[in-house]
Formats: C-alpha cells, sequence, structure tokens
C-alpha cells in the first residue's frame, strides 16, 4: 500500500467519517495536515533528528470543532 497524499486523506469517506464522528471540521484537518508538512520540510532543511509533533498543534486551534 502506497502512503497517502493529504489530498487523498481528505477525500478518504473513512477519514471523514472520523473527523464527523470526533466534531472536527475539514478545514481543520487540513490546517493540521499542512501545519505538520511544514514543520516535515522545515525539519528536512536541518540536520537535527526527527521530534515528536509540538503540543500546540493538539491545543484545539488546528482541530477546533465544528
Amino acid at each position: 500500500m502506497n502512503e497517502m497524499t493529504a489530498s487523498d486523506m481528505l477525500r478518504d469517506p473513512l477519514i471523514r467519517q472520523m473527523l464527523r464522528a470526533d466534531r472536527i471540521s475539514l478545514a481543520s484537518f487540513a490546517a493540521l495536515l499542512d501545519a505538520a508538512s511544514r514543520r516535515q520540510a522545515r525539519r528536512g532543511h536541518e540536520s537535527a533528528p526527527p521530534q515528536p509533533a509540538a503540543p500546540e498543534v493538539w491545543n484545539g486551534k488546528a482541530l477546533s470543532t465544528v
């Protein structure tokens, strides 16, 4: 199985169903994916090993409810 792109994830019916169940808007999930992508790209330019996601990603702003 290939890795899903952000676009694939936003279109996936199961992911959409889980987002609805968790009351997370598609726009908030898209923002979370974008932030993670940007963070990963910045890390790619650095030589430091990957770090766990920062807690601020989960503080409710990126995962606001609908």
